[in-house]
C-alpha cells in the first residue's frame, strides 16, 4: 500500500521526494488521519485474516479475478456489437471473447488461475516495495522506516513468489497478501499518526 500525491506539478517525476513532495504528503496525511489510520486497520485485519486462513485467500483472490474477466469479456462483447460498424470489430471482439474464455478457465481450474495470479502478485509486491522507498523519503519527518521497513517486504515478498513458482502458487499467494496487508497498513497507521501528531 502506498499514498499518491492528489497534486501534480509540470516538470516533476511523479513519485519523486524533495521538500515540496514531503509538504504535501505530510498536509494530505495530516489533514486526513482519520480516514488514514481507518484504512489502515482495515488492511492490518484483512491481512491478519488471510494469514489465519491463506489457501482460502488464495482461492478466493483466483475466482475473483476469474470472474472479473468473465464480465469484462461480456461488457466487452457487447460493446464490440454495439459498434459493430465502427472500426476495429473484429479486434475488440477477439480480445472479449479471449477474456471471457480465460476467465471461464480460471473459474473451471482455481490452480492453473492461481499460478498465473501468482506471477501478477509478484509484479504488484515489487511495484508496491519500490514505491513505498520513493515515498518513506517524503514523510512526515524525514525518511519513515516503517514504509522503508514495508518496502523490503514487499520486495522480498515478490522474489520469494518467483522462486517458487509453481509449487507456491496454492499457498503462497494468500499468505503474501496478508503479510503485505498486515505490513501495509501498519505503515499507514504509523505514517497517519505521526502526521497527526507533527501537526
Amino acid at each position: 500500500m502506498t499514498l499518491e500525491q492528489g497534486t501534480s506539478n509540470p516538470g516533476r517525476v511523479p513519485g519523486a521526494s524533495g521538500p515540496a513532495a514531503s509538504a504535501t504528503l505530510q498536509r494530505e496525511l495530516r489533514d486526513h488521519w482519520k480516514g488514514y489510520v481507518f484504512h489502515g486497520i482495515l488492511m492490518i485485519v484483512a491481512g491478519a485474516l488471510a494469514i489465519l486462513a491463506p489457501f482460502a485467500a488464495t482461492l478466493a483472490s483466483t475466482l475473483f479475478f476469474g470472474w472479473l474477466l468473465v464480465f469484462v469479456g461480456i461488457a466487452g462483447i457487447v460493446a464490440a456489437f454495439a459498434s459493430r460498424q465502427s472500426p476495429g470489430f473484429l479486434s475488440r471482439l477477439a480480445l472479449s471473447v479471449l477474456a471471457l474464455i480465460l476467465g471461464g478457465v480460471i473459474l473451471y481450474n482455481p490452480a492453473a488461475g492461481a499460478v498465473t495470479l501468482t506471477w501478477a502478485m509478484a509484479a504488484y509486491f515489487m511495484l508496491s516495495g519500490f514505491l513505498n522507498f520513493s515515498f518513506s523519503g517524503a514523510a512526515p519527518g524525514g525518511r519513515n522506516w516503517w514504509l522503508v521497513i514495508s518496502g523490503i517486504i514487499d520486495v522480498a515478498l515478490a522474489v520469494f513468489l518467483i522462486l517458487g513458482l509453481p509449487g507456491t502458487a496454492v499457498w503462497a499467494l494468500g499468505l503474501f497478501i496478508g503479510i503485505s496487508f498486515l505490513s501495509s497498513g501498519i505503515a499507514l497507521l504509523f505514517a497517519a499518526i505521526s502526521a497527526r501528531r507533527a501537526g
